[in-house]
């Protein structure tokens, strides 16, 4: 025996959910597509969490123009300092539409994060747009305080904590430096933090500190000028622009070198096609020659990483910052 079910009605009420429903699902991916393809339509913000006239300031000038070229609008410089980088980088960890960028490296991504117990905000709050430069860093001193690195050392282990040391902030991979460089030549030195490595870098040239841990760009004009002293490069290699100035290697302090990099970075929340936009064009900024070229023409290493690579690479450098920052004792 047959059994008939009624013409017309639906075996199953749920059935007229099922139209409805495919027809959200396809209206939402087609916005989702529309918003993508429209993505950007207005200016982007490339924020600095530093002050003006630094090594990542000058990074993101020379990039973020070229990148307003490939995007076709305006990428407007804004300078967020405060915190160690915390302040600005915080700013742009809060959005979710992929109109703000900010450079991201071993400062607000170092540092920062590998010191107490309490950091400003997590590595995975971020999502990698790509890494640009790798900088080693330069201690400076006022030209006529200290001839040699030696010859500070000898005045550090003598009045110990009487050698003040400025960095671009709490936390900073200058502060890391300073205490690792500390720690391995067996001196106490006092750190003094400022809310950019250009300022760090004019108060030891005025005499305010005896020492600054800046990046090679802040400070090349003024070594070269002869207006500081570069008693140490902290990198494997001496820089063709400084040729004089020895690495900390060659100093018979191997176990201080070091090397600090930046790049941009934006908010985890980004949808993922709007990432992808944002990473193809840091991609071809950060690989055309002219950007590389005047990037090097501020004392910037080019060392491009794409998002993906960028993501990885600063996990495992937290990891590592981690360990170190312990042995030298940073606290809270």
């Amino acid at each position: 025996m047959s059994i008939r079910l009624p013409v017309g009605k639906p075996r199953c009420s749920s059935f007229r959910a099922i139209r409805p429903l495919s027809l959200l699902v396809a209206a939402l991916l087609a916005l989702g597509n529309a918003v993508a393809q429209d993505f950007p339509s207005r200016q982007i913000e490339l924020v600095v969490p530093y002050g003006p006239g630094g090594s990542t300031d000058a990074m993101a000038r020379i990039v973020g123009q070229r990148v307003a070229e490939l995007l076709k609008v305006p990428v407007v410089i804004v300078n967020k300092p405060g915190a160690s980088g915390a302040i600005g980088t915080k700013y742009v960890l809060a959005g979710t539409d992929g109109y703000k960028i900010v450079t991201g490296g071993n400062s607000n991504f170092g540092p920062l994060l590998a010191v107490g117990s309490k950091p400003p905000y997590a590595l995975e709050e971020a999502a990698s747009i790509g890494r640009a430069v790798v900088n080693p860093l330069l201690v400076v001193t006022k030209t006529g305080r200290f001839a040699t690195l030696d010859a500070m050392l000898v005045e550090a282990r003598a009045k110990p904590d009487t050698i003040t040391f400025g960095s671009w902030g709490v936390k900073s991979p200058g502060h890391l430096y300073g205490e690792l460089l500390s720690q391995a030549a067996s001196v106490k030195m006092s750190h003094v933090p400022f809310d950019g490595g250009a300022k760090a870098m004019l108060s030891a040239m005025g005499g305010h500190t005896d020492l600054a841990v800046v990046t090679i760009p802040t400070a090349k004009t003024n070594v070269k000028s002869g207006a500081l002293t570069a008693l140490a490069i902290t990198g494997d290699q001496r820089d063709p622009d400084l040729p004089d100035v020895p690495t900390i290697k060659e100093l018979g302090l191997a176990e201080a070198s070091y090397s600090s990099f930046d790049g941009f970075v934006t908010s985890a929340k980004v949808p993922k096609e709007q990432l992808a936009i944002l990473r193809d064009a840091f991609d071809k900024a950060l690989n055309d020659p002219k950007v590389k070229d005047d990037l090097k023409k501020v004392g910037s290493d080019p060392g491009y990483m794409d998002g993906a690579q960028y993501d990885a690479f600063m996990r495992r450098n937290l990891a590592v910052l981690r360990r170190v920052a312990a042995r030298a004792g940073i606290e809270e």
